[in-house]
């Protein structure tokens, strides 16, 4: 637990900001080449490795590769039912 006394953090600033909630947030052209590499069934860390390309700086995670997959796979799967 971070406790918060007069203004200053009981803890170091992190060195690195990998894994960071913000800073792991795919941009909306990242979601689109994700939508776009899983359509043609590639692997997910394939996929990560041209995010890295397009983006040195990036500080994309697998398991978010995997998470806008599996959004996007739902709403493929939502727009297929029919009532």
């Amino acid at each position: 637990m971070v406790n918060l006394i007069f203004g200053s953090h009981n803890h170091e600033l992190a060195k690195s900001l990998v894994g960071h909630p913000y800073v792991g947030q795919l941009t909306k052209d990242e979601k689109i080449i994700v939508v776009d590499i899983t359509k043609s069934m590639v692997k997910p860390r394939n996929i990560l490795l041209t995010l890295k390309e397009h983006d040195v700086n990036s500080y994309t995670t697998i398991k978010q590769i995997y998470n806008a997959r599996n959004v996007y796979r739902s709403f493929i799967k939502d727009s297929n039912t029919d009532m």
